[in-house]
Protein backbone atom coordinates (compact mmCIF):
# COMPACT_ATOMS: atom_id res chain seq x y z
CA UNK A 1 0.00 0.00 0.00
CA UNK A 2 1.49 3.45 -1.20
CA UNK A 3 2.57 6.00 1.60
CA UNK A 4 -0.35 8.88 2.33
CA UNK A 5 0.68 12.60 1.61
CA UNK A 6 -1.66 13.25 4.67
CA UNK A 7 -2.95 11.22 7.48
CA UNK A 8 -6.16 13.06 9.58
CA UNK A 9 -8.02 12.18 12.09
CA UNK A 10 -10.70 13.93 14.46
CA UNK A 11 -9.71 16.22 17.23
CA UNK A 12 -11.49 14.44 19.88
CA UNK A 13 -10.58 17.36 22.08
CA UNK A 14 -12.28 19.74 19.94
CA UNK A 15 -15.46 16.99 19.50
CA UNK A 16 -15.57 17.07 23.61
CA UNK A 17 -16.77 20.15 24.51
CA UNK A 18 -19.67 20.77 21.80
CA UNK A 19 -20.59 16.64 21.92
CA UNK A 20 -20.92 17.19 25.55
CA UNK A 21 -22.66 20.67 26.31
CA UNK A 22 -25.36 19.51 22.76
CA UNK A 23 -26.12 16.04 24.77
CA UNK A 24 -26.35 18.08 28.09
CA UNK A 25 -28.81 20.77 26.85
CA UNK A 26 -30.88 18.26 25.55
CA UNK A 27 -31.11 16.13 28.19
CA UNK A 28 -31.90 19.42 30.46
CA UNK A 29 -34.42 20.04 28.07
CA UNK A 30 -35.97 16.31 28.46
CA UNK A 31 -35.78 16.08 32.19
CA UNK A 32 -37.89 19.51 32.25
CA UNK A 33 -40.33 17.58 30.23
CA UNK A 34 -40.20 14.34 32.41
CA UNK A 35 -40.41 16.63 35.55
CA UNK A 36 -42.96 18.14 34.19
CA UNK A 37 -44.73 15.35 33.56
CA UNK A 38 -43.95 13.69 37.23
CA UNK A 39 -45.25 16.66 38.79
CA UNK A 40 -48.48 16.23 36.99
CA UNK A 41 -48.64 12.83 38.02
CA UNK A 42 -48.32 13.72 41.35
CA UNK A 43 -50.99 16.80 41.23
CA UNK A 44 -53.41 13.99 40.62
CA UNK A 45 -52.69 11.88 42.80
CA UNK A 46 -52.48 9.07 39.97
CA UNK A 47 -49.26 7.56 42.28
CA UNK A 48 -47.23 8.41 45.32
CA UNK A 49 -44.03 9.21 44.96
CA UNK A 50 -41.41 11.16 46.91
CA UNK A 51 -39.45 14.27 45.92
CA UNK A 52 -35.87 12.64 47.15
CA UNK A 53 -36.72 9.60 44.78
CA UNK A 54 -37.80 11.93 41.70
CA UNK A 55 -35.00 14.29 41.98
CA UNK A 56 -32.31 11.55 42.37
CA UNK A 57 -33.96 9.17 39.26
CA UNK A 58 -33.73 12.18 36.98
CA UNK A 59 -30.28 13.16 37.82
CA UNK A 60 -29.28 9.77 37.32
CA UNK A 61 -31.27 9.49 33.94
CA UNK A 62 -29.68 13.50 33.05
CA UNK A 63 -25.92 11.76 33.61
CA UNK A 64 -26.73 8.47 31.39
CA UNK A 65 -28.73 10.62 28.73
CA UNK A 66 -25.79 13.20 28.22
CA UNK A 67 -22.89 10.53 28.62
CA UNK A 68 -23.65 7.44 27.18
CA UNK A 69 -24.04 9.15 23.56
CA UNK A 70 -21.16 11.07 23.93
CA UNK A 71 -18.80 7.99 24.37
CA UNK A 72 -20.69 6.34 21.70
CA UNK A 73 -20.11 9.24 19.24
CA UNK A 74 -15.93 9.29 20.61
CA UNK A 75 -15.27 5.85 20.02
CA UNK A 76 -16.86 6.33 16.29
CA UNK A 77 -14.33 9.76 16.25
CA UNK A 78 -11.44 7.82 17.60
CA UNK A 79 -11.96 4.87 15.29
CA UNK A 80 -11.68 6.77 12.18
CA UNK A 81 -8.86 8.36 10.32
CA UNK A 82 -8.61 10.12 6.75
CA UNK A 83 -5.90 8.88 4.13
CA UNK A 84 -4.58 11.51 0.79
CA UNK A 85 -3.38 9.43 -1.15
CA UNK A 86 -2.03 10.55 -4.98
CA UNK A 87 -4.87 9.73 -6.60
CA UNK A 88 -7.75 9.90 -3.83
CA UNK A 89 -9.15 10.10 -0.47
CA UNK A 90 -9.85 7.17 1.86
CA UNK A 91 -11.82 7.50 4.92
CA UNK A 92 -11.67 4.44 7.03
CA UNK A 93 -13.39 3.35 10.24
CA UNK A 94 -11.87 0.62 12.41
CA UNK A 95 -13.58 -0.74 15.50
CA UNK A 96 -15.47 -3.92 15.67
CA UNK A 97 -15.95 -3.79 11.97
CA UNK A 98 -13.44 -2.23 9.25
CA UNK A 99 -15.37 0.17 6.45
CA UNK A 100 -13.50 1.76 4.37
CA UNK A 101 -14.85 4.73 1.57
CA UNK A 102 -12.67 5.83 -1.14
CA UNK A 103 -13.28 9.41 -2.93
CA UNK A 104 -11.14 9.66 -6.14
CA UNK A 105 -10.20 13.43 -6.36
CA UNK A 106 -11.49 13.54 -9.75
CA UNK A 107 -15.10 12.89 -8.49
CA UNK A 108 -15.17 15.91 -5.88
CA UNK A 109 -16.69 18.81 -7.43
CA UNK A 110 -17.06 20.92 -4.31
CA UNK A 111 -15.61 20.94 -0.65
CA UNK A 112 -17.80 22.70 2.19
CA UNK A 113 -16.64 24.00 5.55
CA UNK A 114 -19.51 23.97 8.12
CA UNK A 115 -18.28 25.45 11.80
CA UNK A 116 -21.35 25.22 14.23
CA UNK A 117 -21.82 27.22 16.85
CA UNK A 118 -20.33 24.56 19.41
CA UNK A 119 -17.64 24.24 17.21
CA UNK A 120 -16.23 27.69 16.61
CA UNK A 121 -15.50 27.80 20.81
CA UNK A 122 -13.26 25.08 20.12
CA UNK A 123 -11.73 26.18 16.50
CA UNK A 124 -12.96 22.82 14.94
CA UNK A 125 -15.20 22.15 12.06
CA UNK A 126 -16.70 19.73 9.35
CA UNK A 127 -15.34 19.43 6.01
CA UNK A 128 -17.72 18.09 3.40
CA UNK A 129 -16.61 16.41 0.36
CA UNK A 130 -19.18 17.06 -1.82
CA UNK A 131 -19.16 14.28 -5.22
CA UNK A 132 -19.94 13.96 -8.62
CA UNK A 133 -23.72 14.37 -9.23
CA UNK A 134 -23.94 10.94 -10.62
CA UNK A 135 -25.43 9.20 -6.83
CA UNK A 136 -22.78 6.40 -7.20
CA UNK A 137 -19.79 8.25 -5.05
CA UNK A 138 -21.80 9.97 -1.83
CA UNK A 139 -20.81 13.11 0.36
CA UNK A 140 -17.60 12.37 2.38
CA UNK A 141 -17.82 14.17 5.89
CA UNK A 142 -14.70 14.83 7.67
CA UNK A 143 -16.16 15.11 11.39
CA UNK A 144 -14.32 17.37 13.86
CA UNK A 145 -11.40 18.74 12.29
CA UNK A 146 -8.97 21.04 13.82
CA UNK A 147 -8.20 24.44 11.79
CA UNK A 148 -11.03 23.43 9.31
CA UNK A 149 -9.89 26.28 6.86
CA UNK A 150 -6.27 25.04 6.43
CA UNK A 151 -7.01 21.58 5.97
CA UNK A 152 -9.65 23.12 3.08
CA UNK A 153 -6.84 24.56 1.42
CA UNK A 154 -4.99 21.46 1.65
CA UNK A 155 -7.37 19.25 0.22
CA UNK A 156 -7.95 21.84 -2.57
CA UNK A 157 -4.15 22.08 -3.86
CA UNK A 158 -4.04 18.34 -3.29
CA UNK A 159 -7.07 18.12 -6.19
CA UNK A 160 -5.27 20.71 -8.18
CA UNK A 161 -1.80 18.78 -8.25
CA UNK A 162 -3.99 15.76 -9.07
CA UNK A 163 -5.55 17.49 -11.70
CA UNK A 164 -2.60 19.31 -13.08
CA UNK A 165 -0.32 15.61 -12.92
CA UNK A 166 -3.28 14.01 -14.87
CA UNK A 167 -3.42 17.24 -17.61
CA UNK A 168 0.54 16.73 -17.79
CA UNK A 169 0.04 12.90 -18.59
CA UNK A 170 -2.57 13.18 -20.61
CA UNK A 171 -0.75 16.19 -23.12
CA UNK A 172 2.67 13.83 -23.00
CA UNK A 173 0.31 10.50 -24.64
CA UNK A 174 -0.65 13.20 -27.57
CA UNK A 175 2.98 14.30 -28.61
Amino acid sequence: MEKPLLTLKPSIINALTPIFLKYLFLSFILTLILYGIIILIKALNILELSNKKIFLRLAVFLFIFSIAPMLFRIIILISTKYYFFETNLLSEFKFIIIRRHSVPYHQIVNIETKISLWDRFCKAGDIVLHTAEDNTIPDLVLSYMKDPEKIEKSIYHMIHSHRQASYSRTNSNYR
